[in-house]
C-alpha cells in the first residue's frame, strides 16, 4: 500500500530572534522564502499545508493551486503543537515536514529523501547532517494510531519537543548535504547564508 504524502510548511513561528518575519525574507530567487518553500514543495507534486495564523501569509498565497493555509487553533507553541492539527490515526497517510527557515534545500535533495522514504513507508524519515546532528523538522511522518499516540503523550507531559516524540516512534535517518539543511534563525545567520 502506498501512503498518501503531503507536506506541512511550518510558518507560524514569532521570528523574535531575526526581528523580523523569516517567511517573507526574500529567496535568492525573488519570492519570499514562503513562496519559494511552497514552490519547492509544490514541483514535486505534494499538496502543502502551510500552518501559520499570520494574516500577511494567507494574503501571500492566496489563489495558489495546491496550498491550504491553517490556522492553529490555540496561540503557536511550537513545531510539534502545530503538527498536532494534521497527524492523523489513518494508517493510509504520511506528511513531509518542512520549516520555512531552510532557504538551501534543493529540489534534488527533496527527491531524494522521498525515494528513500518510499522504500520503508512505515517508519519516519528524519535529516542528518554531515556532523550527525538530526533536522527533524524535515523528515517524513507517517500518520497511524501509533505516531500519534506518542506525540499526544509529548505535548500531555508539557514537554512538547520534537526529539522527545522521536523517542517515542519508530524512525531512521537520511544523510542530506549540510548546505541544505542550514536553519537560518538570526541576522548573522542569514548573513552568512548570503556569503
Amino acid at each position: 500500500m502506498s501512503r498518501l504524502l503531503r507536506a506541512v510548511l511550518f510558518a507560524g513561528g514569532a521570528s523574535q530572534r531575526m526581528g523580523s518575519d523569516k517567511a517573507l525574507l526574500r529567496h535568492a530567487n525573488g519570492d519570499p522564502w514562503l513562496v519559494a518553500s511552497v514552490k519547492l514543495l509544490r514541483s514535486v507534486g505534494l499538496e502543502v499545508w502551510v500552518l501559520s495564523g499570520h494574516a500577511s501569509h494567507r494574503d501571500c498565497l492566496a489563489g495558489q493551486s495546491g496550498v491550504t493555509v491553517q490556522a492553529e487553533p490555540w496561540a503557536p507553541a511550537g513545531p510539534l503543537q502545530a503538527f498536532s492539527c494534521v497527524l492523523s490515526e489513518r494508517e493510509d497517510e504520511a506528511w513531509l515536514t518542512l520549516p520555512v527557515d531552510m532557504p538551501g534545500l534543493r529540489r534534488s535533495t527533496l527527491q531524494s529523501l522521498l525515494r528513500h522514504w518510499r522504500q520503508a513507508e512505515s517508519q519516519a524519515l528524519v535529516a542528518e547532517g554531515g556532523d550527525d546532528r538530526l533536522q527533524p523538522l524535515f523528515g517524513v511522518y507517517p500518520c497511524g494510531a501509533h505516531n500519534r499516540c506518542a506525540l499526544d503523550q509529548e505535548l500531555a507531559q508539557g514537554r512538547g519537543r520534537w526529539f522527545g516524540w522521536l523517542e517515542r516512534i519508530p524512525y531512521s535517518t537520511f544523510l542530506c548535504p549540510d548546505r541544505d539543511l542550514i536553519n537560518v534563525n538570526r541576522p548573522d545567520d542569514l548573513a552568512a547564508l548570503m556569503r
